[in-house]
Formats: structure tokens, sequence, C-alpha cells
């Protein structure tokens, strides 16, 4: 009997326990009721913008914002509520944060059409858009390819464990990790020219991206090397293979699931990254819309371009999870 008193004692000791009050804010009622009382909150005491003094209002609309995220919070971090009630939650969140930047941003809404979805600005002139998306997806592809195999190279001679050579990888690698790569744009294509060399605007962004990505790629690479055991890099050595045989038969096919994830990953942000190149006057997509603004004095070619950007990049991302899955389930 004193064994069992024990044991339940130890267990009382250590289990999860939650006080009454914890228990209370988790029930449908108090939920509901809380609810209403901010519903409350909203429509009575929330003052029209131009009728307290910026203070009052940001005080009592930063009141709001946190008992709003304190309700939303209880309801989403309750493992024992539904996921629609959850989603119902989280989209009513955003709808409250809209609505409140709707009320008090002091934004022209009744011109949002006109100044940023005016399409008829862009009659006649969406083939211009196309142009540079052409380009930003050839900047992209031609960039992917050069980064990747700079990336490899760089890691594959990391693999030599040579001090000498790892000095200057290492350099190479922390260089164009650090530097924004609109600072590595507007050196090559600004300051080469100083030193009789002239890339291009093409050129440059090609290079710039290529060598600021294959830095990320080679710390893929290497991560991926690592990954293998060092018992079959022996082994392989012991069978007479060189060194380089090694890293193309043995090594790279069981790194390269590995590396894929972080790979495409960063080749997705290389994607975005090639609207940089407008700084140094690249036709792509950016600057074809930039160049529309200025010429239609409306914003519309820009939010066009955004929208672009993001039917191509979200399938794209789309994508890169699904092989993220794909390969964790081979894996298992």
């Amino acid at each position: 009997m004193k064994t069992g008193l024990a044991t339940t004692d130890i267990e009382k000791k250590f289990m999860l326990s939650h006080p009454e009050w914890f228990k209370l804010v988790r029930r449908p009622l108090f939920i509901a009721v809380t609810f209403l009382l901010l519903a409350a909150f909203a429509v009575f005491l929330l003052p029209e913008k131009e009728s307290v003094s910026p203070a009052w209002l940001y005080t009592v609309m930063v009141i709001f914002i946190l008992l709003m995220l304190g309700w939303s919070g209880n309801v989403l971090a309750d493992k024992s509520k539904p996921e629609i009630l959850k989603m119902g939650v989280s989209l009513l969140l955003i709808a409250v944060l809209c609505w409140l930047f709707y009320r008090y941003s002091g934004a022209q809404w009744g011109k949002l059409k006109e100044f940023f979805f005016n399409f008829e600005k862009l009659k006649g002139n969406w083939w211009y858009l196309r142009n540079g998306l052409g380009v930003t997806l050839f900047l992209a592809l031609v960039s992917a390819v050069g980064s990747v195999l700079i990336g490899l190279i760089v890691a594959s001679l990391r693999s030599y464990n040579s001090r000498t050579l790892n000095l200057f990888l290492k350099a190479y690698i922390d260089i164009f990790r650090s530097v924004p790569m609109i600072v590595i744009m507007v050196v090559l294509f600004f300051a080469l020219p100083f030193a009789g060399i002239s890339l291009g605007s093409i050129l440059t962004t090609i290079v710039a991206l290529s060598l600021g990505y294959g830095a990320y790629a080679s710390e893929s690479f290497r991560a991926g090397i690592e990954s293998v055991h060092s018992g079959q890099i022996e082994a392989a050595r012991s069978l007479g293979l060189s060194r380089g045989q090694t890293i193309r038969m043995i090594i790279l096919p069981q790194a390269i699931p590995v590396v894929v994830p972080p790979l495409t990953g960063n080749l997705v942000a290389m994607l975005k990254d090639t609207a940089v190149a407008s700084v140094v006057a690249a036709p792509e997509l950016l600057k074809k819309a930039r160049e529309l603004y200025t010429s239609k004095t409306n914003p519309t070619s820009l939010v066009a371009a955004a929208m672009i950007y993001l039917l191509v990049l979200i399938p794209l991302v789309r994508v890169v999870n699904m092989l993220e899955k794909r390969l964790k389930k081979e894996s298992k």
C-alpha cells in the first residue's frame, strides 16, 4: 500500500496540472461570452479617428488588438478544439485586423481601383511585361545552373581538406554570403568599367546571382557530403577508387537527396532576387513595370508585376514543398 501511495504521490508531483481559471477560459461558454464582449468593445468603445486625440485612439486600439490576440490565441492553442473552429478564428482575426486598417489608416479607399487596379492603363502594353517576364525567367534559369555548378565544385574541393585551398574557398563563401546581392551587382556593373571590364546588365546579373547563390549552394552540398558515413568513403578508397571517383560514384548519389530541399529553396529565392537586376538596368519584369509606371503615371503596372511574380512563384513553392515531403518519405 505504501508503495502504491508513493507512486501516486510521484505521479501527482510530475503530472502537468492546470489551475481552475485555466480550465474556465477554455470552456465554450467563456469563449462565446468573451467574443460578444469583444464585439461590443469594437462597436461601442473604438472611437472615430477624428473625435479623439491620437494618443487615446492608439491606446484604445492597442488594448483591443491585445485582447483580440489573447482571445484568438486561447482558441488556437487548445488541442481539443476542432480544426474548423481554429480556421474560423484565424480568418476572423485577419478580418478584424484588415477592418482596423481600413477604418484608421486614412487611405483614400475610394481611389484604390483608379490608382492600383486601373488595368485600362495597361491596354496594349501587356506584351511589355511579358517580355520582362521572359528575361526574368532566363536570368533565373542560367543563374541557377551557374550557382549549382559553382556550389558543387566548391563543396567538392572543400572535401579534399586542403588547408590552403579551404582558406580561399571559405573566404569566397563568407564574402558572398555576407554582402547583399544589390551591392554585388552594383560593384560589378559600375566599378569594373573603371578597370576596363564592362559586363553589361544581363551578364552582370548572371555573374552576381551565380556567385552569390553559389556560396549558399556550396554549403548545401557540403552538408550533403558530410551526411555520408566516413566508413563508406574509406571502403571506396580501399577498393582502389580515386578521390574523384569516390565523390562521383559514392558520395554524390547519397548526398543529392539531402541537398535538394535547401537547394530548391535557394533557387526560388534567386528567382525573386532577379528583381534586384533593375538597379543595373537589366530589362527584367520589375524594370519593365517601372518604365510603364513612369510613362503612364499610374502604379497599376507595379501591381501587375507583383501578381505575375505570385503566379510564377506560388506553384514553384508548392512543388518544392511536395518534393521535400517526397524525399522525407523515401528516406524513412
